[in-house]
Formats: C-alpha cells, sequence, structure tokens
C-alpha cells in the first residue's frame, strides 16, 4: 500500500494501530508500519497506537490517546484535578481509571497509567469534544476527587492535604454539593468517607 493513500484515509484517526490499518487494507503487513516509522512517515506512541508524524500532540491529544489506549477508561485523578485547576502543577502523563485490571504503558510524552475499579463505579465522566476529530472522557470534578481519595489510603490528616496544596477556591461548596453526596454513596466505603471528612476539613481550616 502506497503512504499517501493511507494518509488520507489516516487523517481521521489521529491514533491508529494495526487493526486500524487493516480495516482500509485487509492485506496490510505489519513489517511495511516499521518501514514508514524508518522512513520519518509515522511515529510510534505506545501501546501499539501510531500517529502521523506531522500530528500535533498537546493535552487534549493525550487524553483522547488514553481513552484509545486501554478501554474502557477515562481521564481522572491527578489529570483531572489539574484540568479543573485543584492541582496547581502540571502532570507529567495521563491519570486514568479503568475497569479492568491495573495498567501503564510509557512513551515520550509520559506515563499513561490507569487505576482499577469496579464496574460499578465507572460512571461520573463527561465527554469533551474538543474538534471533530478529539473527544475524550473526564471525571467530573466530584468524580475525580472521589477516585483521587479512593487510590489514595495514605492520606490520614489534613496536613495530608496541606502537602498536596489542593486550590480550596475551587472546592468551595464540595460539602453541600448534591452530586458529590450521591457519588459518595455509591462508593459504599467508610475509609473513603473519613478522607471525604478531613478534605472539608481542610477546604474550611
Amino acid at each position: 500500500m502506497r503512504f499517501r493513500d493511507f494518509q488520507i484515509y489516516a487523517k481521521n484517526l489521529p491514533a491508529f494501530n494495526l487493526n486500524d490499518v487493516r480495516k482500509f487494507e485487509p492485506d496490510f503487513y505489519r513489517q511495511q508500519l516499521n518501514d514508514w516509522l524508518d522512513r520519518g512517515y509515522i511515529k510510534s506512541i505506545t501501546g501499539g497506537f501510531y500517529m502521523l508524524a506531522d500530528t500535533k500532540v498537546d493535552e487534549n491529544y493525550l487524553f483522547m490517546l488514553a481513552n484509545r489506549i486501554y478501554e474502557p477508561s477515562y481521564i481522572s485523578k491527578e489529570s483531572a484535578l489539574s484540568y479543573y485547576l485543584v492541582i496547581p502543577e502540571t502532570v507529567l502523563g495521563v491519570t486514568s481509571v479503568s475497569s479492568r485490571k491495573t495498567k501503564q504503558f510509557d512513551s515520550k510524552w509520559g506515563r499513561f497509567k490507569y487505576s482499577s475499579i469496579k464496574p460499578i463505579l465507572m460512571f461520573g465522566y463527561r465527554v469533551i469534544k474538543h474538534d471533530k476529530m478529539i473527544k475524550y472522557k473526564i471525571a467530573s470534578l466530584e468524580k475525580a476527587i472521589l477516585d483521587y481519595l479512593y487510590w489514595n489510603k495514605r492520606i490520614d490528616s489534613i496536613d495530608d492535604f496541606v502537602g498536596l496544596r489542593w486550590n480550596k477556591q475551587e472546592l468551595l461548596g464540595l460539602e453541600g454539593n448534591p452530586l458529590f453526596k450521591k457519588y459518595l454513596q455509591v462508593y459504599d466505603n467508610k475509609a473513603l468517607e473519613r478522607r471525604v471528612s478531613l478534605l472539608i476539613e481542610y477546604i474550611h481550616a
């Protein structure tokens, strides 16, 4: 297959793997991907995914990619908290949660990390459509907080939140947020409820 023919097709694929290529050309040989890599036509990402060499890589692209690399999953924890300006610094890599086992993939843009949760907890996310090509699932603020606290069992005092330097202004009203309360009930986890209480104390301290 000529690369120019595939390039036209791949314009609708911000990221693609071997299966995607074979939908276009069923008899495509994997070795040709290596040839395109050597020629600089495409770039390897991670997890068996590739992109055209001139693809623009930014946060929106990486979030979309994180969803595709390991399905089902959605952006949450540190990456989502940074997105909502709760965490003051930019997070290297992308953090997600998935109903599959805990997994991680390394790339030149950082590590894609997936924390495993029960299928019943795969809710509370929304779909962001950046443009016609780029869209991704990301936790709501309420769900991102709960996912983070659910996984970070080391949090045991208000001082731990002080060390995290979470932006209190972005968290005001959390205590009376009906959606936050509803989501917390679904977890049905006493240890998580205690960490939430410590967070509320931190916000009002």
